[in-house]
């Protein structure tokens, strides 16, 4: 059986992470039952923009800047892009990068958030072409459907 992996965005497995009116339903996106009836392995990036704000209820006013959020979104994304560079290595085919526009710490359009940017930075890095594909806000349900063929279709699965 093919390893064809999708790395996803938190939001799209967590609509609750979202502020409500962000929200487009409840649970995961419909988009996530059906990449796995195309045998498609999720891997999601982690929360982290909220676990900073966590994080950041323990340390001093001195200890956050800017630099220390880049340090931890890279902290969190290193591991991450080496298991599915592991799994590339290991015969896995990888799709790219799915993410949902009203989830502004985790997307790329109309401006990239810095997790965003970090993660194709270091997938560029190592060599990785990283397809994208960002599921925009306020679909209508009839155009949320399509997302997935259009996906299916551009992959080739």
């Amino acid at each position: 059986m093919e390893d064809k992996i999708l790395v996803i965005t938190s939001s799209i497995l967590d609509q609750g992470a979202l502020p409500e009116n962000r929200r487009a339903g409840h649970g995961p996106l419909s988009v996530v039952s059906d990449l796995i009836d195309l045998g498609v392995n999720l891997v999601p990036v982690p929360n982290i923009s909220k676990h900073f704000d966590l994080y950041r209820k323990d340390i001093t006013k001195e200890e956050y800047t800017e630099e220390a959020y880049q340090k931890y979104i890279k902290s969190h994304l290193v591991p991450l892009v080496n298991e599915v560079m592991e799994r590339v290595r290991n015969g896995a085919t990888f799709l790219g990068i799915l993410s949902y526009g009203a989830d502004e710490t985790q997307r790329v359009e109309p401006e990239s958030s810095p997790i965003m940017i970090e993660l194709f930075r270091l997938f560029d890095r190592n060599c990785m072409l990283t397809p994208y594909y960002e599921i925009k806000e306020n679909l209508p349900p009839e155009e949320m459907e399509l997302i997935i063929s259009e996906i299916a279709v551009s992959l080739s699965i």
